[in-house]
């Protein structure tokens, strides 16, 4: 009888939301998510998610454009900055994922990091291993961050992909090769941010502890693309990166694998 009961709240909750985009204009749609996304109290985290979820839906359905939202970008990307602070990581994912498909032109992105919310989204990195969907939605949302425009790509998560990539092998981070490639994605397209914050260091010294040779041959990939061209040969450093580098190659023929 429970589970009855539970199966008719559910459906009954899904039709309402499916009623709610057939009927309603999409500015009154749209409010009605934000408003409830926004809400401290009042509004269960399980009901924030469906919102959140419902706001991805909006979007594919009609389109990213101010006038048919009702809403500036500003105003949106305030109220789904508040999700990235909810105490449920369902939420926050909820959250990341709905600012990934908000993202779709550098004058998003740009608004997004005039509102701070990189800090928000380096946290998300930063959190506990645990919470693998979160961390999941945060590494998706970066690199469509970088597909946008990675001349805009902030230091902050940066910093937060780089300390991932040092130290995930000892701590067992199952995140730590996802975030390598990402910093190798982005020191192609973007390598003074990458280099500046002692990326490439990261990159060489994976190649060490890496026992896959295919990964290992990507990571140096990475670095000699950009020793090959002379605007990005100067991003690496001659006594660090290259220094490291060398000793993998050395090491390599001492024992060959």
């Amino acid at each position: 009888m429970l589970n009855a009961c539970l199966d008719f709240f559910i459906i009954s909750f899904h039709l309402s939301a499916n009623n709610l985009f057939s009927f309603a204009e999409p500015c009154d749609n749209m409010r009605e998510i934000l408003q409830n996304v926004a809400k401290l109290q009042g509004v269960s985290n399980m009901r924030k998610l469906g919102h959140l979820n419902n706001f991805t839906k909006l979007l594919c359905n009609t389109g990213h454009a101010e006038e048919k939202l009702g809403f500036t970008y500003d105003s949106i990307i305030i109220c789904l900055r508040l999700a990235l602070l909810n105490e449920a990581k369902e939420v926050r994912a909820a959250g990341l994922r709905a600012l990934r498909y908000l993202i779709r032109d550098s004058s998003i992105l740009q608004k997004v990091l005039k509102l701070k919310v990189d800090y928000l989204i380096a946290r998300c990195i930063d959190i506990q291993q645990s919470n693998e969907v979160e961390r999941t939605q945060a590494l998706r949302l970066v690199r469509k961050m970088i597909t946008v425009n990675a001349s805009l790509f902030p230091s902050s998560i940066t910093n937060s992909l780089i300390a991932v990539g040092n130290d995930g092998l000892q701590e067992r981070d199952r995140m730590v090769r996802a975030c390598i490639a990402i910093i190798c994605e982005l020191a192609l397209q973007n390598p003074e941010v990458v280099a500046l914050r002692g990326g490439l260091s990261t990159i060489l010294k994976n190649v060490i502890d890496c026992q896959l040779s295919r990964i290992n041959e990507a990571l140096i990939t990475t670095v000699l693309h950009l020793i090959n061209h002379p605007k990005t040969r100067q991003y690496v450093r001659a006594d660090v990166e290259l220094e490291v580098g060398m000793s993998f190659f050395l090491s390599s023929f001492k024992h060959p694998q």
